[in-house]
């Protein structure tokens, strides 16, 4: 049995409707869609969400070109839930991962980036050349600034030990030196 259905994108779907009529009204603009109480389910964030949905149950084999395609509706769901007009940085709190919308997005991320998601420790490691307490806790300090993007890894019980971060990231930062101290 499946773990999401269709249920799931409707209460995503009605997060961003709730979020789309608050912005709309402190522009003075009604929403145009207020009154809809019904998906359209060939909207881009529906189409997203079916493939992510799909993702998670295990529907999919990996193949480059799904890979890339789970990774764009990832990221544009990612940012429809933390965009802001001013474009800044935003991470999830950590109760967002407890969640149904939280569990998907981990499982999407998993399923697209599992071999390049790495523990605090080898994050330390490869950003700084050592594995140490204080190097650990500027990884931490990245990743709850939202530097770094992390996702808990559902195999460890421990949430003092099961955030995992990507390596493309860690590499990229240690390049540009942009680590907190």
């Amino acid at each position: 049995m499946a773990l999401f259905n269709n249920a799931l994108a409707q209460e995503i779907i009605e997060l961003v409707r709730r979020r789309h009529r608050e912005l709309s009204d402190a522009l003075g603009a009604p929403a145009a869609f207020a009154e809809l109480d019904q998906l359209d389910e060939e909207s881009d964030l529906y189409v997203d969400l079916t493939l992510l949905i799909d993702v998670a149950n295990g529907i999919y084999m990996r193949s480059d070109g799904l890979v890339r395609q789970v990774e764009r509706a990832l990221s544009r769901l990612i940012d429809l839930l933390l965009g802001n007009p001013l474009g800044a940085r935003a991470s999830f709190p950590d109760d967002f991962w407890a969640s149904d919308t939280g569990i998907l997005v981990s499982r999407a991320r998993w399923w697209v980036s599992g071999e390049d998601l790495i523990t605090i420790s080898n994050a330390a490691a490869l950003a700084f050349g050592e594995n140490t307490q204080a190097n650990r806790m500027r990884i931490a300090r990245a990743m709850d600034n939202g530097t770094l993007d992390w996702v808990p890894d559902p195999s460890v019980a421990n949430p003092q030990q099961n955030r995992r971060v990507l390596r493309s990231q860690v590499e990229r930062l240690r390049e540009l030196r942009r680590l907190p101290e």
